[in-house]
C-alpha cells in the first residue's frame, strides 16, 4: 500500500490544504517589485548569529531560524499555513510524500524549483543534506570546533529519531528520492517532525573545503556503500547509507566544519558568495554584527508569490524600552508594544497610523530545571518539590497585571494555540493541574522532611529515602535555595521573576537568586551539554524569556527534542515512562491510536513537571502600519513571510 501524506489543517472544518502546481524547469524571469522598504523589530537582545540551516542547539532558535535562515533557505516541507501548523503544499519545494511497504520506506519527489545561480533543486542537493547531517549527529564522529566556532551539529537530534531511523537513502531520479527506514513508523510523525527536518543545500556552490578551493563531491568521500537490494534481482549499487552506527564520513565533516566556521564569520555574512545562492525568496545584500539585516529579493525565487517589496529589514534593540522608543516615533512597519506601554495603544494607532495584532506562536512557555546539578539537582530531582514551586506560580496574576490580560495558563507540554487544536488533553485544557496555593506548597514541604519558614528560608530537617524525609542526595540543613538565570531586555519577564522571587520566599521560605543575562548567554547556559555522568554546576534554572517560548519545530507535538537522552533535553529530566510515552506517539499506526498517545505523554509530564511553566502569552504584540498587506496571519512557528508583503493606500 503507497499513501501520500498530508496533515489536515487545524481549522473547524479541518479542511485539507490545496495543492500547488510544480514550477518550471527554467530560471524565473526577473520580478518587478512594487517599492517600499519594510522594517522589522528584532526581539530585546536576540540578534541572528547564525546563517547556515544546519544549526546545532545552541543557535537553533527563533531569531536564526524562522526570522532570518528560512528567509533565504527553504525547508523541503513547509510547515506554516496561514496561522495554522501544518504542512504548506505552495511552498514545500517537494510534493507530498508516499509512505509503502508498511510505512518503512518514504518515496520523495522534488518539484523542479531552481536556487538563484541558475542550477536546479534536485535530490542531489537533498542527499548533500542528509550527509551532512547523518555526519554530524554521528556519535563516533570526532570532536569538531572550539570555543569560538561551536559545532557544527544539528539542534533537533534526538537519538535513535531522525538520521538514525532512516536506514539508507539514495537518489532515483534528478528529482526523486527514496528512503528506507528501520521499523514502521506513524507517517504523520514521519513527515511532521522529521522529514520537516531536512534543507536541501546548494551542492554546486557549497560542496567544498575552502573558499577559494573548488567544488567537489567532498560529501560523498569516505562514504559507507552496501549492496542494498530494492528487489531480489536488483541491487543498488549507489546507495548512500545512513553511518549510524560507524565511522563517521570524514568528508561530509569536513564540508560541515567548513561551513559552521564560514556561519561564524558574521563580518562576512554579506559578501561571503556562499551565502548568495539562495532558493528562498529573498537574499542578503547588509549584515552587522550588532544585527542589522537587510535582505532584497531573490528575481529567481520559484515560489509564489513573489516578492513586491524592494527591501526587508530587520533592526536590532537592546530592550524593550529602545524598540519603544522607535516605535513611538512611527520609523518602524512592522514591531511590538510592550505590555507595560499598552496604555499607548490607541495614541500610536492615531498618531502613527499603527494597527495592533497579537501574535500566538506553536509554543510553551517553560524553565528547565538542572536535574544534573551537583547542589540544587537532588532537590528538582523530587516531585514534590517542583510541585511546590509550581503551586506558588500565580499565573492568572501574572496574565492579569504584567501582560495586560494577553494569555493562558501553561499546564503541560502541548501548546494551546490555535484555541482548536485537537491535541490538546482535556487535562492540560483544563488549566488546573496546579492551581495556585501557597498552603499546598507549605504543606508538600513540611510532610517531606522540610521546616518551613515563611519569610526566611526554608531547610531540610529530615534527610533520607522514606516517604516523609527530604529524598535521595537532599542533605541535612539543606536550604530550599537555587539560582534563576533570565534573558534581559524585557520588562514583564523582569516583572514576573521578581514577583515569583518574592512569593517564593514570603509563602515558603524558597529562595532564588535572580540574575540576567542576554539571550544567546541564556540558551547557551540551557543547551550545554548536560548528564548525570558530568553534570553542569553552573546553573539551577533558566527562563529564555516570555517571548522566547520553546515554540515547536514539528507540527506533531511529540516530545523527543525535549527529553530524550542526548537530544537537546536541557536540564536533562530523565524518565523510562516518559520515554515510553513519547515512543508511542512516533509508532502509532493511526490517528486515534496517534491521539490517545500524545493525551498519555502529555497528561504525564503535565503532572510530572520536569519544568517550571510560566503563561503562555503571545510572542509578541505587534503593531504594524496600517498600508501593510500581507502580514496577517502572522507565523504560527515564529516564521516571517515577506514576500508576501506589499504596500497600499
Amino acid at each position: 500500500m503507497k499513501v501520500a501524506l498530508v496533515r489536515p489543517v487545524l481549522v473547524a472544518a479541518m479542511a485539507a490544504v490545496l495543492v500547488s502546481a510544480c514550477s518550471s524547469a527554467t530560471p524565473h524571469p526577473a520580478t518587478k517589485a512594487s517599492g517600499g522598504v519594510v522594517t522589522y523589530a528584532e526581539l530585546p537582545q536576540t540578534p541572528p548569529n547564525y546563517i547556515l540551516p544546519l544549526e546545532s542547539g545552541v543557535y537553533l532558535d527563533d531569531n536564526n531560524a524562522g526570522q532570518f535562515s528560512r528567509i533565504m533557505y527553504l525547508p523541503l516541507y513547509w510547515f506554516g499555513n496561514q496561522g495554522q501548523p501544518s504542512l504548506n503544499r505552495k511552498l514545500s519545494i517537494a510534493l507530498p510524500p508516499v509512505f509503502s511497504d508498511h510505512n518503512t520506506q518514504v518515496t520523495v519527489t522534488l518539484k523542479h524549483w531552481m536556487w538563484s545561480n541558475g542550477k536546479p533543486i534536485t535530490a542531489r542537493d537533498v542527499i548533500f543534506w542528509m550527509n551532512l547531517l547523518s555526519a554530524v549527529t554521528d556519535p563516533n564522529a570526532p570532536a569538531l570546533g572550539s570555543s569560538s566556532a561551536p559545532g557544527p551539529g544539528w539542534g533537533e537530534f534526538s537519538p535513535g529519531g531522525f538520521p538514525e531511523n532512516v536506514v539508507s537513502y539514495r537518489q532515483t531520479g534528478t528529482y526523486t528520492l527514496v528512503l528506507h527506514l528501520n521499523a514502521s513508523y506513524n507517517p504523520t510523525w514521519f513527515l511532521d517532525n522529521n522529514l520537516s527536518q531536512i534543507y536541501p543545500l546548494p551542492t554546486s556552490a557549497w560542496d567544498r573545503l575552502s573558499l577559494s578551493g573548488s567544488v567537489g563531491n567532498y560529501d560523498a568521500s569516505a562514504q559507507s556503500r552496501i549492496l542494498l537490494p530494492t528487489s531480489a534481482s536488483q541491487p543498488c549499487t549507489d546507495c548512500y547509507v545512513s553511518s549510524h552506527p560507524g565511522t563517521a564520513t570524514s568528508g561530509a565533516l569536513g564540508v560541515a566544519q567548513f561551513l559552521n566556521v564560514q556561519s561564524q564569520d558574521l563580518t562576512t555574512y554579506a559578501s561571503n558568495p556562499l551565502w548568495q545562492v539562495v532558493d528562498g525568496p529573498f537574499h542578503l545584500t547588509k549584515f552587522t554584527t550588532s544585527g542589522f539585516v537587510k535582505m532584497v529579493p531573490n528575481r529567481s525565487y520559484s515560489g509564489s508569490p513573489k516578492p513586491r517589496i524592494s527591501a526587508f529589514e530587520e533592526l536590532p534593540f537592546t530592550s524593550d524600552s529602545a524598540e519603544y522608543a522607535a516605535l513611538n516615533q512611527g520609523s518602524l512597519t512592522i514591531g511590538y508594544i510592550p505590555p507595560q506601554d499598552l496604555s499607548q495603544r490607541a495614541a500610536l494607532e492615531a498618531r502613527h497610523g499603527y494597527k495592533y495584532a497579537p501574535w500566538y506562536v506553536f509554543g510553551v512557555n517553560v524553565s528547565p530545571y538542572n536535574f544534573t546539578n551537583p547542589t540544587v539537582g537532588p532537590m528538582f530531582q523530587q516531585l514534590y518539590f517542583r510541585q511546590a514551586v509550581q503551586t506558588l506560580v500565580n499565573q492568572a496574576q501574572y496574565i492579569k497585571v504584567f501582560a495586560d490580560g494577553q494569555g493562558s495558563i501553561a499546564d503541560g507540554p502541548v501548546p494551546t494555540y490555535p484555541p482548536n487544536n485537537p491535541d490538546v488533553s482535556p487535562l492540560e485544557r483544563s488549566g488546573k493541574v496546579y492551581p495556585y496555593s501557597p498552603s499546598t506548597a507549605v504543606h508538600l514541604l513540611s510532610a517531606h522532611g522540610w521546616t518551613v519558614h515563611p519569610g526566611g528560608i526554608s531547610v531540610c530537617a529530615k534527610p533520607g529515602s522514606a516517604a516523609n524525609q527530604c529524598g535521595p542526595g537532599v542533605k541535612l540543613n539543606q536550604p530550599a535555595a537555587f539560582n534563576l538565570l533570565y534573558d534581559s531586555g524585557s520588562t514583564q519577564l523582569t516583572n514576573e521573576m521578581e514577583t515569583l522571587q518574592s512569593t517564593l520566599k514570603a509563602k515558603a521560605g524558597i529562595s532564588v537568586t535572580l540574575s540576567q543575562g542576554s539571550f544567546s548567554e541564556v540558551i547557551g547556559k540551557a543547551f550545554t551539554n548536560c548528564s548525570f555522568s558530568a553534570p553542569c554546576a553552573g546553573w539551577d534554572v533558566v527562563d529564555w524569556g516570555v517571548s522566547a517560548t520553546w515554540t515547536y519545530t514539528g507540527a506533531l507535538p511529540t516530545g523527543g527534542v525535549f527529553f530524550s537522552p542526548g537530544a537537546v533535553n536541557a536540564g536533562d529530566y530523565v524518565s523510562q515512562q516518559n520515554n515510553a510515552n513519547i515512543q508511542a506517539t512516533h509508532t502509532a499506526p493511526n490517528q486515534k491510536a496517534e491521539l490517545a498517545a500524545l493525551y498519555r505523554y502529555q497528561d504525564y509530564v503535565a503532572r510530572q513537571l520536569p519544568f517550571l511553566y510560566l503563561p503562555n502569552g503571545p510572542f509578541q504584540l505587534t503593531m504594524y502600519k496600517s498600508k501593510l498587506r500581507g502580514l496577517l496571519p502572522q507565523g504560527v512557528f515564529t516564521e516571517l513571510y515577506p514576500q508576501d508583503y506589499s504596500f497600499g493606500s
